[in-house]
């Protein structure tokens, strides 16, 4: 039997630009849900303040560590954090690297 691919095409570059941390997003949101200080939360995950800000500003992202200790304070899962920060990841970089990478791989199979 032969049976041809039928990928679905995409333009990769077509998917949309990030605007902010959604993971950085859900932090900051679900502090200002329970009205904790950043301040407050940092201590209670043992972290410095100085690191929570930098992620609720995004100047870092959030970890896989990080995200468990906000499980453990604040029941959001963790995996959940880390896909959302993931996803962010790869649409940075595909904004960012992807044209340039784009000319230096030559594509073996069409559908890439």
């Amino acid at each position: 039997m032969n049976s041809k691919s039928t990928a679905i095409c995409r333009e990769p570059l077509k998917i949309p630009k990030p605007v902010s941390n959604p993971a950085a997003a859900v932090i900051r949101d679900t502090l200002e849900h329970h009205g904790i200080t950043q301040v407050a939360a940092a201590k209670a995950m043992n972290i410095s303040t100085a690191q929570l800000s930098d992620i609720i500003r995004q100047r870092k992202g959030v970890s896989a560590t990080i995200a468990i200790r906000f499980q453990f304070c604040f029941g959001v899962p963790a995996d959940f954090l880390v896909k959302l920060q993931a996803q962010h990841d790869f649409q940075k970089a595909l904004h960012s690297k992807g044209p340039g990478i784009r000319s230096e791989v030559t594509a073996l199979v069409h559908d890439a």
